[in-house]
């Protein structure tokens, strides 16, 4: 390929797919530097956040806040009392009834 004979737009081309091609290695290449790292520091008994003193994220319990009321015409429906009221309670306590009824 001799560029010199090339137009302008394959010019363009050619440096997009060179661009692409270079952005692509240099993820491979980072990916397995990290994948390298941390099987050194794990060959030595420790982690990357050890090594390098960086916070370890703390694992989400999962579950949410425990219910406190629920619909008692729907008893798949609760709510924890925190955050927004849902539509049934809303709609309930615009009719009249107490927030304390529900309470499980």
């Amino acid at each position: 390929m001799n560029v010199t004979e090339m137009s302008y737009a394959q010019l363009e081309e050619q440096r997009k797919q060179i661009e692409d091609a270079m952005r692509n290695l240099d993820k491979t290449r980072k990916t397995d530097a990290k994948k390298a790292v941390r099987a050194t520091a794990k060959e030595y008994g420790f982690t990357i956040e050890e090594l390098f003193d960086l916070p370890v994220s703390p694992k989400s319990s999962g579950a949410g806040a425990k219910p406190k009321y629920r619909n008692p015409e729907n008893q798949d429906e609760t709510w924890s009392g925190r955050g927004r009221k849902p539509q049934w309670i809303k709609e309930a306590v615009e009719n009249g009834a107490d927030l304390s009824s529900f309470e499980i």
